[in-house]
Formats: C-alpha cells, sequence, structure tokens
C-alpha cells in the first residue's frame, strides 16, 4: 500500500493545495514504512495531481484540508481520502492511519465543500 501527504519541509502541510511537495511512503505486508520519497508538484494542480499520484500507486491520501474538486478527482482515480489530519510528522501519521488510532478532525480547508475556482 502506498500513501501521499501533502508537506512542506519534511512536515504535514495544512491544506493540500497549497503543498508543493508529497512524501510518498510504501507500507509493507506488516503494516512498516519499507520506502519513502519526496516528489515536486503543481500548488493548485487539483484535478492532474489525483491521476499522477494513481499512477505512482497511491492508494490512500492524508490531508489537513482539501476542497471537493480534488476530492472528487481522487475518487474517480480509487483513492482514500483522510481529512482532517493534524499529525504533523507524515510518518507518525500514516502508521497511526494503518493502526486505527489516527486522531482527525474537520475539514481545515475553507472552501473544503465547494468545486474547485482556483485561477490556474
Amino acid at each position: 500500500m502506498k500513501y501521499a501527504v501533502p508537506v512542506r519541509g519534511n512536515q504535514l502541510m495544512l491544506h493540500f493545495g497549497m503543498a508543493d511537495e508529497f512524501m510518498l511512503l510504501d507500507i509493507d505486508k506488516n503494516g512498516k514504512i519499507a520506502g519513502k520519497e519526496t516528489i515536486g508538484v503543481k500548488p493548485h494542480s487539483c484535478h492532474t495531481l489525483p491521476g499522477e499520484l494513481a499512477d505512482l500507486g497511491v492508494s490512500v491520501v492524508l490531508a489537513g484540508g482539501m476542497g471537493m474538486g480534488p476530492r472528487m478527482a481522487f475518487r474517480e482515480s480509487h483513492i482514500e481520502v483522510v481529512l482532517g489530519v493534524t499529525e504533523p510528522d507524515p510518518e507518525k501519521a500514516v502508521l497511526a492511519h494503518i493502526n486505527h488510532t489516527l486522531e482527525n478532525g474537520a475539514n481545515v480547508c475553507d472552501h473544503g465543500d465547494t468545486i474547485c475556482d482556483h485561477h490556474h
């Protein structure tokens, strides 16, 4: 299983659309981190990034907040989205999600339930 987490300086970036990097974490069959890498992306690539991450084998995205447009695109790409994540360490957040102990709250995106209307 592969996770993607929006980051800045190896820390969770709360707003998905503002991130210019994603940490990708590969999880082995024992629930341990088997590999990780950080990739650069274009901020506000709301509709293309889900497909790109799907092509890389990502099956789960952890984020603090995300608008409706990318959530719909992730759904179409068969990627699970977990919002309201507050754990700043991506590795700890992923391991907590695997162990069903990840605490998450509300979507921190202020336009979370509307279609992405950023000017691209």
